[in-house]
């Protein structure tokens, strides 16, 4: 598996986060739901933006 790293660019600051997933939709979408759990929960505006991949 491979490990995708998607940078999260909250209004206090950037946070990286890993996700380990078999291709890239896949980890989009993970990426997507954890960012819509988080907005739900803070109701702040977060982006996101892909920054590598790390090969296992």
């Amino acid at each position: 598996m491979k490990q995708y790293i998607f940078l999260l660019e909250f209004p206090v600051g950037p946070m990286e986060v890993k996700f380990e997933a078999e291709g890239m939709l896949d980890a989009f979408t993970q990426a997507k739901d954890y960012v819509k759990k988080i907005m739900k929960d803070t109701s702040s505006k977060i982006d996101i933006q892909f920054k590598g991949t790390v090969y296992n």
